[in-house]
């Protein structure tokens, strides 16, 4: 992504949640506390920077590795993005989390790909997408709770909805070829999670998850990686900027997806949460 690209991306994306945190009532209302309320609820712009590597095999054929920016053209977006958690107890969260991504580009191939047990040739002009939705559900104990900090273990699941497709166009001499590939599954993650509240109107929040997987249809690991700033403006709204990421380096040995994929989101979030 260029210097340009991402400041024209991050404009409209800093001004929506400028306008979304004027909103809220902020005359002379009391800052909130990130680590007593009950329930929160973010919503904001992810700007998104993904890179995603798959061979797809076929039956009588190994594939070959593509770059879905470099091969086919699937370029970076931008998605909302919802997270939310309950607190059950003062030291006990259920933490929700969600937000899907959907590219497809039309473009001539400039070299040979193998897919399946299909070969693409160069020059031949074809249309390919993928698709990604992330869920995840988890429990956090805070073991560390105090009026200005908390720390906790968490685990749960993150599932991971992978669509991929190819086939050529229909202005080619091969356009009976096509290939798909799905994946979908949970993938349990465990990590540390954590809060620091160093007056009134500013936190920090902060956490990693991961986990080494050999389990059928998968053999991989997979990590998640967050931090934010967060300016508490008013009693029950926070106005906040951070960072996430989430790697996927896994084989894949199911009926519908048979191969390795080596997926990757990250990026600025900005984000306006509601908290009572």
């Amino acid at each position: 992504m260029t210097t340009a690209a991402f400041f024209k991306r991050f404009s409209w994306l800093a001004s929506a949640t400028v306008i979304l945190g004027a909103a809220a009532p902020a005359a002379h209302a009391e800052a909130g506390n990130p680590l007593t309320d009950t329930v929160s609820v973010s919503l904001g712009g992810f700007l998104l920077d993904t890179k995603t590597k798959l061979r797809v095999n076929g039956d009588i054929r190994t594939g070959d590795e593509i770059d879905a920016d470099k091969d086919l053209g699937l370029k970076d977006s931008d998605r909302f993005r919802f997270d939310g958690y309950w607190r059950m107890t003062p030291r006990q969260k259920i933490r929700v989390m969600y937000f899907n991504t959907d590219n497809s580009n039309t473009r001539t191939l400039n070299r040979t790909i193998e897919i399946g047990d299909n070969s693409y040739p160069v020059n031949l002009e074809v249309n390919a997408g993928v698709k990604t939705t992330v869920g995840a559900l988890s429990y956090e104990f805070d073991f560390w709770h105090s009026d200005k900090y908390e720390l906790g273990l968490i685990g749960g699941i993150h599932n991971l909805k992978f669509n991929f497709h190819i086939n050529a166009t229909a202005n080619s001499l091969n356009a009976s070829e096509s290939n798909t590939a799905q994946a979908n599954g949970p993938l349990p993650l465990i990590g540390i999670h954590g809060v620091w509240r160093w007056n009134e109107k500013f936190f920090l929040d902060a956490g990693g998850q991961f986990l080494k997987i050999n389990y059928d249809p998968y053999n991989g690991r997979f990590t998640d990686y967050t931090a934010s700033f967060n300016w508490q403006a008013t009693k029950n709204f926070a106005v906040g900027a951070g960072w996430n990421s989430f790697v996927t380096k896994v084989d894949v040995s199911g009926s519908q997806f048979d191969g390795s994929l080596r997926w990757a989101y990250g990026g600025m979030r900005v984000f306006v949460t509601g908290s009572f």
